[in-house]
């Protein structure tokens, strides 16, 4: 055991320095090696004052290796930043871990067993703390186990990801029956090296798990580590035991006591050591293009994005994708039309899905290689504009492994000249896995974004408003007063609008009673922290009329339409151009304020919805014309169905551009 974990510790620690969880696993590797080596070597030294000694170095490494494998889940097991509460039980299961270790070093009398001598206190044996540290240390290895097997529920289609986690879980769930048995034979009449032979197979399970499944190297990467460590391990050998041998025979022959061929061979060894592991290190690796995968591998820290070649690596990439922005399908075209990577079903005729041209960093501007298409949200909402960005980086990194690969195939004999491309997926690699590890913990806006474009739907910090009115208020009829200010923005609304709207069959004195008191309900629930007698800033009376604070709405998808429709109108570039109508398009949930209470079945309402169904018929034709335009018949005669079923009645426009691509309805 310290031998195998001397050896992988020492792999993964040169090979995946940048990796954080491999640093972690070395770092246990060195407990492992110092737990062992001290178990081992106080079974064979004959000093009583040495094997003391040693056995209070056993049990200060043994009381940190729960610890350490403890850490190794909460790193491993999380994708992009590790929740909070892990940090902090991680934290705690050292500061307990140090104590004890540091307990055994210095005063290993007063160490928490359940045999004497041990630390006790008048009022409690000293059996309880001893009882006490066994559970501590149970409970740190059953939660590496709950940690390591948690994301095997989200893997989804990242089939690289999920088998890097089956294996990490296997190991995990043998080392901690180990050093569960080997905690519980302190207490137990039970044989320890039953629980040490656990823990060593647990070790050639990991050495699986670095080597066969690419945790913490790309699989190429670590195949070449291997072997290249076993022919130099065995090299090296050879040439001690050559050179002890011969150092021997020269001593015996000049009959002196002078090591001097063992001199001379010290002197050899350092001077050619650079150029013979140089000289191994080229024979035995495969080709030197593979190396860009565990640069990448390192960049995004997760051996789940990059596999051994860019083209494998569109896959896992969309999967962690997909799974990040919580969409259930997603898809990557090449310019043809022809999916090359695919999370789940075709997302293409899903309402609301968003597709995003391919545009390399290093190919010609403007020219898109393909397209990935993101199917909607399980929240049925909009892309919010972060996440588009997001998206955007997303697809920009997908088009540069597409081209990268296409590149490679062509000029295998001269990679010298992608250098500097290399380092530019190295780095859009390392901004979308910092982006993606942000997204779920990003502070959201202090204001509301509202979604108006169908069913009406209010979020403050991320998380949707479900209560519109105070205790002496109706939330359907706050709801509707707040959709009415929304609709009507910089005009504001008028009571008596409000009272013919909500109240229109109830009497004036009774009907301005309620006005107010759901205005204040509507108020508080718009400012939590504002005091009953203060009319808050959120709705402003102003002339006559009453107004939602314009710092109150920090977005929203109908402003983020326009932005998008007048973006398109201003592009230059077809690609550009479709890129922006196919946000715009997905933004469309249903009728503009669908199911509002009150005011979405109100006539009132007619007029604004009228506009922005005209608004997703007029974008559906350009789209579609433009994808006529490009080739893309699927797509084109897609935008022109939608086009012709929105509109709700003849579309001569929607018909003559089916008859031309010869569909029909």
């Amino acid at each position: 055991m310290a031998v195998l974990a001397t050896w992988l510790g020492l792999t993964v620690f040169i090979h995946a320095r940048r990796a954080t969880a491999a640093m972690v696993f070395a770092w246990l590797c060195a407990i492992l090696v110092v737990w062992s080596t001290a178990i081992l070597a106080e079974r064979l030294t004959s000093a009583p004052d040495v094997a003391e000694l040693l056995n209070r170095l056993e049990l200060a490494a043994g009381s940190l290796v729960p610890a350490a494998a403890l850490h190794v889940a909460a790193t491993f097991g999380s994708e992009g930043r590790r929740p909070p509460a892990r940090t902090a039980i991680v934290i705690a299961a050292y500061g307990l871990s140090l104590v004890m270790a540091a307990i055994a070093l210095a005063a290993p009398d007063q160490a928490w067993d359940i045999e004497p001598p041990h630390f006790s206190l008048e009022a409690i044996p000293g059996a309880v703390f001893g009882w006490a540290w066994v559970v501590a240390r149970l409970a740190m290895l059953v939660l590496a186990v709950v940690w390591i097997g948690l994301p095997l529920r989200e893997t989804g289609a990242d089939r690289a990801r999920r088998q890097q986690l089956l294996a990490a879980l296997t190991t995990v769930i043998v080392g901690a029956i180990g050093g569960a048995l080997r905690i519980v034979s302190e207490a137990a009449p039970t044989d320890p090296w039953i629980g040490v032979l656990l823990i060593a197979v647990a070790l050639g399970t990991a050495a699986y798990a670095v080597f066969g499944q690419g945790v913490f190297l790309a699989p190429v990467a670590a195949a070449d580590a291997f072997l290249y460590s076993v022919v130099v391990g065995i090299g090296m050998t050879a040439f001690i035991a050559a050179v002890i041998g011969i150092d021997l025979l020269v001593r015996q022959a000049l009959a002196i006591d002078v090591p001097i061929v063992l001199g001379l061979a010290l002197v050899v060894a350092v001077a050619l050591f650079d150029p013979i592991s140089e000289r191994v290190r080229g024979l035995v690796a495969r080709v030197d293009y593979y190396g860009m995968a565990e640069r990448l591998e390192r960049a995004l820290d997760q051996g789940a994005l990059v596999g051994q070649t860019p083209a494998r690596a569109l896959e896992p990439t969309l999967a962690r994708v997909a799974r990040s922005f919580h969409v259930g399908n997603a898809m990557v075209l090449d310019g043809a039309g022809v999916a090359v990577a695919q999370v789940g079903t075709d997302p293409r005729s899903e309402p609301g899905a968003l597709s995003l041209p391919l545009l390399a960093s290093a190919g010609e501007p403007g020219v898109a290689t393909g397209r990935v298409v993101f199917g909607h949200k399980r929240s049925r909402l909009p892309f919010t504009a972060q996440e588009m960005t997001l998206l955007g980086q997303a697809a920009e990194f997908l088009a540069d492994l597409i081209a990268l690969d296409v590149a490679q195939e062509r000029q295998a004999d001269t990679l010298a000249n992608l250098t500097e491309r290399r380092a530019q997926v190295e780095r859009r690699g390392a901004e979308l896995s910092q982006a993606l590890g942000e997204v779920a913990s990003a502070p959201a806006a202090l204001g509301l974004r509202v979604y108006a474009l169908g069913p009406l739907r209010v979020e403050r910090a991320g998380k949707p408003l479900t209560s519109w009115g105070g205790e002496k208020a109706g939330s359907r009829q706050a709801e509707a007063i707040f959709a009415f200010l929304f609709d009507r923005g910089e005009r504001g609304v008028g009571k008596d609008e409000v009272l013919e709207l909500v109240w229109p069959d109830v009497d004036l004195e009774r009907a301005d009673l309620a006005f107010h008191r759901t205005l204040g309900g509507l108020r508080t629930t718009l400012e939590p922290g504002r005091r009953a007698r203060d009319r808050g800033e959120a709705v402003v009376f102003h002339h006559d009329r009453y107004h939602l604070d314009e710092d109150l709405i920090v977005g929203s998808d109908v402003a983020d339409l326009a932005t998008e429709l007048a973006a398109a109108g201003s592009a230059t570039e077809a690609t550009e151009r479709i890129g922006h109508l196919e946000r715009a398009r997905a933004l469309f949930r249903g009728e503009y304020l669908d199911d509002c209470p009150f005011y979405g079945d109100s006539s009132t309402v007619e007029d604004r919805r009228e506009l922005f169904r005209g608004q997703l018929v007029d974008l559906l034709l350009t789209l579609g014309e433009l994808y006529e335009a490009r080739g893309d018949r699927p797509s084109a005669a897609a935008c022109f169905r939608q086009a012709r079923q929105a509109a709700g009645d003849e579309l001569p426009r929607a018909d003559e551009a089916l008859s031309r691509l010869g569909s029909t309805a």
